[in-house]
């Protein structure tokens, strides 16, 4: 057998050309992995970016349906608190106070007199207060207010204390003038009214609560 000499520098050639093919083999090996995770690594981000507005919308509606529900929950407790309200109240409207005036055709007066701690000293003007105080203690009572008529009061002269009144009192039904507008009743809430207000600034009273009188007119 015959042996070629190969000259070393051919054999040195080749072998730099196996390993330059092998070098570019090992890189193209190592850039690919490299470039397809970098793909999917971009499309994860893009798919990312993608979904992320649709998440941010979705979270703001389920907000939305949650602040509606708890709208609608707040105005149907305040609905149901109105109208329990409203009912309580019809339910508790006192019959007393429901009255028709037209229908009161029957008359019941009283009249009396009273002293004053002192003489007035404008006689009209000390009348007319006197009787604008009578007018506003009837027609505050509970009892007798929706019945109160017409209150008067007369003077006995300027150098006089005692004052001479008049009360009439209108009602619907006979039964009432024994009960509500009995001459007890009408009485004890003027003697009651001069216990428990009658003083001026001064501390002194304005009428002498023992000098009450009240008299049934018929």
């Amino acid at each position: 057998m015959k042996t070629e000499n190969i000259p070393l520098e051919e054999i040195k050639i080749n072998l730099d050309q196996k390993d330059g093919q092998d070098s570019e083999a090992s890189v193209k090996k190592t850039l690919l992995p490299q470039s397809n995770n970098g793909g999917e690594t971009g499309m994860k981000s893009k798919h990312n970016n993608r979904t992320s507005p649709q998440n941010c919308l979705s979270c703001r509606g389920e907000k939305c349906k949650k602040l509606i529900a708890a709208i609608i929950v707040i105005l149907l407790i305040t609905v149901v608190i109105v109208i329990s309200v409203f009912v309580c109240c019809a339910n508790n409207v006192d019959e007393d106070e429901i009255f028709d005036r037209t229908t009161f055709n029957l008359q019941q007066k009283f009249n009396g007199s009273f002293q004053m701690q002192t003489p007035f000293s404008n006689e009209t003007q000390g009348l007319n207060d006197v009787q604008r105080k009578l007018t506003e203690l009837y027609e505050s009572s509970h009892a007798l207010g929706r019945f109160f008529s017409n209150a008067e009061t007369f003077g006995l002269g300027s150098e006089s204390a005692v004052v001479q009144y008049q009360l009439e009192f209108i009602f619907p039904e006979e039964e009432l003038r024994n009960s509500i507008l009995s001459r007890e009743m009408v009485y004890n809430v003027f003697r009651q009214f001069l216990y428990d207000q009658n003083e001026d600034e001064s501390g002194t009273m304005f009428i002498v609560p023992s000098s009450l009188e009240m008299h049934t007119m018929h």
